[in-house]
């Protein structure tokens, strides 16, 4: 009795991240893989700097710009050319007008199959954190574990504004601009609508806690999944689990 109360006693004077730390031990013990983390975030809400977080304190690799690398490599390519694909995300015309004017110009066509072998690849091999680039409408619903971060307009306007050092209006043009270019591209690129809620498994509100607490959140839903078998599963186990 004595021993059980010790061991009590001496988990409730731990602190989350002593918690979150062991859960993360006996996971990587106990199971050969760790699902992969995809990171669909808003702009402005703060969601790469948690990305990068989530990697560190798990010990794996993190996929955001790095990945345009070995892509272009695979297609004898300049990385800046899919990075300038990425950031502008060209309708068809503006394809066409651009091969002709570059010869080295990647269709977008074709970055995205690309992409999406990319994507597999580090699915089937690694378990590390995949920055957007629609990681989770690629992967399978099992073995992956996606996350979205947000916040609301006001706050990621503020964020960029501090981040570049620019107006509260240039900041909320910038945050507008991407935004609409995110949403397009997984529109076109896989008819999805990137704000349905449906489309992850965490939705995380930077607005209402900082970094520490949204890695936190992160890892333990994603490994405390894990240690129960979730993502082996096609359906929600918690009613089915009910006496």
């Amino acid at each position: 009795m004595d021993s059980d109360n010790g061991t009590t006693e001496e988990s409730a004077g731990k602190q989350p991240q002593e918690l979150i730390d062991q859960l993360i031990s006996k996971v990587k013990a106990e199971t050969p893989t760790l699902p992969v983390i995809t990171m669909c975030i808003q702009p402005g809400s703060g969601g790469h700097m948690i990305a990068a977080e989530v990697a560190r304190r798990l010990g794996v690799e993190l996929y955001d710009k790095n990945m345009l690398v070995p892509m272009a490599n695979a297609v004898d390519a300049e990385s800046q050319a899919l990075d300038a694909i990425e950031k502008e995300r060209p309708s068809g015309i503006q394809d066409f007008i651009s091969s002709l004017l570059n010869k080295n110009y990647v269709y977008t066509g074709d970055y995205l199959q690309y992409l999406k072998d990319t994507v597999e690849i580090i699915g089937k091999i690694s378990n590390g954190v995949i920055v957007g680039r629609g990681a989770n409408f690629i992967l399978p619903y099992k073995g992956r574990f996606s996350v979205r971060t947000m916040a609301p307009l006001d706050i990621r306007v503020k964020n960029v504004a501090f981040r570049f050092g620019v107006s509260l209006d240039e900041a909320k043009k910038r945050v507008k601009n991407r935004e609409q270019k995110r949403k397009n591209f997984v529109k076109e690129a896989f008819r999805k609508d990137i704000t349905d809620p449906e489309h992850y498994d965490l939705i995380i509100n930077t607005a209402r806690m900082g970094l520490e607490a949204a890695v936190d959140a992160i890892i333990g839903a994603a490994l405390g999944g894990q240690t129960e078998g979730v993502f082996e599963k096609e359906n929600s186990f918690i009613l089915r689990n009910r006496k």
